[in-house]
């Protein structure tokens, strides 16, 4: 797969955070989380493909922050993962429910997924010296 085909990824996911940002400021906190999973969901997919020319075809973080250890063979990420597993399943559960379920997301929590997706973010860019927003 061409680089162009997996660069894409990571501005779709720029975009779908800035989309999470905004929709927060109006009070759409159910669409803000949504957006939010979204954008680490692809931006965990283009870090992926960036290295093994491919990226999973799943929709779960679980799965993703796997594939990114096992890419990378950073076992960090898996450390990361299990300290931080509310976030991630606070997350996941943001892609599922939000579609599906009657389950709402107030103001607090969307606060909290969006600092611990910043703070996941940092430790990514830490561990692999790749900038989400290079520009």
């Amino acid at each position: 797969m061409a680089q162009e085909e997996i660069e894409f990824l990571k501005e779709r996911s720029k975009e779908f955070y800035e989309e999470a940002l905004e929709l927060f400021k109006k009070g759409k906190y159910n669409l803000s989380a949504f957006t939010l999973e979204q954008s680490l969901q692809l931006y965990l997919k283009y870090l992926i493909g960036k290295k093994v020319g491919d990226w999973p075809k799943t929709h779960y973080l679980d799965e993703l922050v796997k594939s990114l250890a096992e890419a990378y063979n950073k076992e960090e990420f898996i450390e990361y993962k299990k300290e931080n597993s509310l976030f991630f399943d606070d997350l996941s559960d943001a892609y599922f429910t939000s579609r599906y379920f009657p389950k709402k997301f107030n103001k607090e929590l969307v606060e909290e997924l969006l600092k611990n997706f910043e703070k996941f973010i940092k430790f990514i860019e830490e561990i692999l010296n790749e900038k989400f927003n290079s520009n």
